[in-house]
């Protein structure tokens, strides 16, 4: 079978790997769509030791979607169509994969399969928020308006945010967030973010950050944009596994953290099949988020370009 596999930083190559076989339990998955998402860029853009080399196959991808060619779990038939959750070992990047109850998501037979694997991405942000509560009339910063800030703050929206200020460095990511609902895009290279923050919330600074782009700076600046007993979320992963941190000011703050990552928690597709039902139900529109759609034998290409930021790139979905 056809996989796609890391050799160095920012090398990706299409291999030839064994096709797995299903034990009890296991089902068999012919992929159809794979996304590209920020989390893949820990192992495709940033360097690992010299001795990693190369990765495993089908290593760097976690979203993806397929439909059931071979079963061995009497629940899950042949023929349904699945979101597969490889959890944290971002091997998912192969025509065929192995999945088990605990890590599939069933799809409806019709729709289109790119847009309901925007469902994943989708829903962990809804596991995000669900830790957080309720937020009508909160003052809010997302940090990051890349796939997963735009669908912050399409929800937070949604929720009843009272105000929304997004920040980006990138023209295109911060128009898509006034579309999706942000009342403020500050473009951190025109302006300091910090202040634009302190300026729009008449001082009092913002009830909730989200850190959304894995900047290792945006920690400390999303201290400084909270206000006094202010939350801060922690869901952007740096590539890099030390990044800096203002002790200081948030224990003065007396700032409250809340650490989200969904594929960590209990029932890790729970939150996936919830946004599969709220989409099944007419709303929201996820299309918006797939701006290119690759051959899979193109991944090296689709991986470089989400990498570059180039094109105006959202979502990179490769197809089989």
């Amino acid at each position: 079978m056809r996989a796609m596999q890391v050799t160095g930083p920012r090398r990706l190559e299409m291999v030839e790997a064994p096709r797995p076989s299903p034990a009890p339990g296991q089902v068999l998955i012919r992929l159809e769509a794979l996304s590209v998402c920020g989390t893949d860029m820990t192992a495709y853009r940033h360097p690992q030791p010299e001795e990693a080399y190369p990765l495993a196959p089908g290593t760097p991808c976690h979203e993806c979607a397929g439909t059931i060619v071979e079963s061995r779990a009497p629940e899950w038939p042949e023929g349904q169509r699945v979101i597969h959750l490889p959890a944290l070992s971002l091997d998912g990047g192969s025509e065929y994969v192995l999945g088990g109850s605990s890590s599939l998501v069933a799809l409806p037979r019709d729709g289109d399969l790119d847009e309901w694997l925007m469902c994943q991405p989708w829903g962990t942000v809804l596991f995000s928020l669900e830790r957080i509560g309720p937020v009508v009339g909160n003052r809010v910063v997302v940090l990051g308006q890349g796939c997963i800030g735009l669908l912050f703050t399409m929800t937070l929206r949604r929720m009843g945010a009272g105000q929304i200020i997004t920040v980006d460095r990138i023209g295109h990511r911060l128009e898509a967030s006034r579309r999706r609902g942000a009342d403020l895009a500050v473009n951190s290279l025109e302006e300091d973010p910090v202040e634009a923050v302190n300026e729009a919330t008449g001082g009092q600074g913002a009830d909730l950050v989200v850190e959304a782009s894995g900047d290792p700076a945006a920690l400390v600046q999303g201290i400084q944009m909270a206000r006094m007993y202010g939350t801060v979320m922690l869901f952007g992963i740096p590539e890099e596994k030390t990044v800096p941190f203002d002790y200081f000011s948030a224990i003065t703050k007396q700032i409250t953290f809340v650490g989200t990552v969904s594929a960590t928690c209990e029932a890790p597709a729970r939150p996936i099949r919830l946004a599969v039902d709220l989409k099944q139900q007419g709303t929201p529109d996820l299309s918006w988020l797939v701006t290119h759609r690759l051959p899979f034998a193109e991944a090296p290409r689709g991986y470089e370009m989400y990498a570059a930021r180039s094109d105006q790139v959202l979502k990179v979905v490769l197809q089989m």
